[in-house]
């Protein structure tokens, strides 16, 4: 079984500069024995173990009584907990093992009651494979459709619940040719010649695939077939179905509800012009070498700055639902303005898939399509001032904004650099965003990110500014 399946994910855990004494405490008004000393970021540095050997009086800090990671026994997220069972027989002091996955992040832990030996079979479970129960009653529990074919074409087995699911009678169709089964099935014989995996099988032209279509009694079927042969020679082709009609019919509406959502996005723009820009600006997705400073483009989006604002007014829709905007200094029409106008004056290259570059070198400062945005959305769209300043000055660092910024203003240009970064790494590094949480006037953003630069816990306050690392 995979650590990160039955890992634990509440641990002790402190800094190295925590004084023993506090992590003392911890241990002893908790189930926990062990404090993981991480740093900031979440890395694994070592651990402390309650043991006889310290006390309230011991002085130093974690670092300083820690067993440093590498003298300790770890574990992947992906290796078998099963391997563990020799280190805690041999250790039984050991509560527990860190969880560390190849970035040295600490992602929870395994216990020892976690790993588990083999099991032997039921009796009951022994006794009807043995008596041939087991087999004779298994065609009849399967929740999946099940036909078997033989080598002359003729249906020799479809099980209740596969009848079921095509509508058919089980004696109507079995030890009969399986074109009186496909005539459920199909319209026509050349419908049925054409798009079955039968007749490819019977003649040698497939051994496996997989087929879906709608068949008469309108439901969406998948059907999945392979052969058994003997000797290069067919014994019986085995089909399984499932019904996929829901998941079909919620794809189905799950794109058309997307495409009301951009139709209605696009009439909320002022004009043409702004959704063209938009779509003409490429958007790119890439692979970045720290070592060397340069990505590689793996993948194009065209029409990439109008998918970012997209995503990006999706976010501030989430942060609506959590009552964002009913804080004071934050005006949701105001940041919707801004993010949709926010990257209006970017001018992107032309980059080709799997060309190398270095970002830096390669694309416009942020400050500067951020003003051309701000002084379109002013020349052609009179959009407010506080608009203009937050987009004018969304690239620019707190420490670098000019002294008349509106300090009114700085929770807003806040949480519009947020949801950028945010929206940026759904477009552009298919990233994956934990639901955001509030608590009063604090952010909890938890990003999945194959790019490791971006893969962050931590919090954030939208009126100060102020941050923290999570593990």
């Amino acid at each position: 079984m995979f650590a990160r399946f039955v890992m634990d994910p509440d641990f002790l855990s402190g800094r190295p500069s925590d004084s023993l004494m506090l992590a003392q405490w911890w241990m002893q008004t908790s189930p926990h024995q062990t404090v993981y000393v991480l740093d900031d970021v979440g890395h694994y540095l070592g651990l402390v173990r309650l043991s006889a050997d310290l006390n309230w009086d011991t002085p130093g800090t974690l670092a300083d009584h820690m067993v440093p990671a590498h003298a300790t026994a770890t574990i992947r997220p992906e290796d078998e907990v099963e391997s563990l069972a020799s280190l805690f027989s041999a250790h039984p002091d050991w509560p527990s093992i860190a969880v560390v996955d190849s970035q040295q992040i600490m992602r929870g832990v395994i216990t020892r009651d976690v790993p588990l030996t083999p099991r032997k079979p039921a009796p009951n479970y022994e006794q009807a494979q043995a008596s041939g129960m087991l087999a004779a009653h298994l065609v009849e529990v399967l929740h999946s459709g099940l036909i078997i074919v033989d080598a002359h074409g003729v249906v020799r087995l479809l099980n209740p619940y596969g009848a079921e699911l095509l509508g058919v009678t089980a004696e109507h169709v079995l030890d009969r040719p399986y074109e009186e089964l496909a005539q459920y099935l199909f319209w026509h014989m050349r419908d049925y010649l054409r798009d079955s995996a039968v007749p490819k099988a019977l003649s040698a032209e497939a051994d496996n695939g997989d087929r879906e279509f709608v068949i008469q009694n309108g439901r969406h079927i998948r059907f999945s077939f392979g052969t058994m042969r003997e000797r290069d020679t067919l014994v019986a082709i085995v089909i399984t179905f499932v019904d996929v009609t829901e998941l079909r019919n919620a794809e189905q509406k799950a794109e058309d509800t997307a495409r009301e959502a951009e139709m209605a996005f696009a009439l909320a723009l002022p004009n043409s012009k702004v959704e063209m820009k938009l779509k003409s600006s490429p958007e790119y997705q890439d692979l970045y070498d720290p070592v060397t400073g340069q990505a590689t483009v793996t993948a194009i989006i065209p029409d990439g700055t109008y998918w970012h604002v997209v995503n990006g007014l999706r976010i501030m829709a989430e942060l609506k639902e959590i009552g964002v905007f009913q804080l004071v200094g934050l005006d949701k029409d105001t940041m919707v303005q801004a993010f949709i106008f926010h990257d209006i004056g970017k001018d992107q290259p032309r980059l080709a898939l799997r060309q190398s570059f270095v970002p830096a070198e390669t694309f416009e400062p942020g400050p500067l399509h951020a003003a051309r945005s701000a002084d379109w959305a002013a020349k052609d769209y009179h959009l407010s001032a506080d608009v203009q300043w937050i987009i004018r000055y969304h690239h620019t660092p707190e420490s670098d904004l000019p002294n008349d910024f509106p300090k009114a203003l700085k929770p807003m240009w806040r949480l519009l650099r947020l949801i950028d970064g945010l929206s940026a790494g759904i477009t552009r590094r298919q990233a994956k965003i934990a639901p955001i949480t509030r608590d009063g006037t604090i952010l909890t953003i938890r990003e999945d990110n194959d790019d490791l630069r971006y893969r962050r816990a931590y919090t954030i306050s939208i009126y100060t500014g102020e941050e923290h690392s999570l593990p």
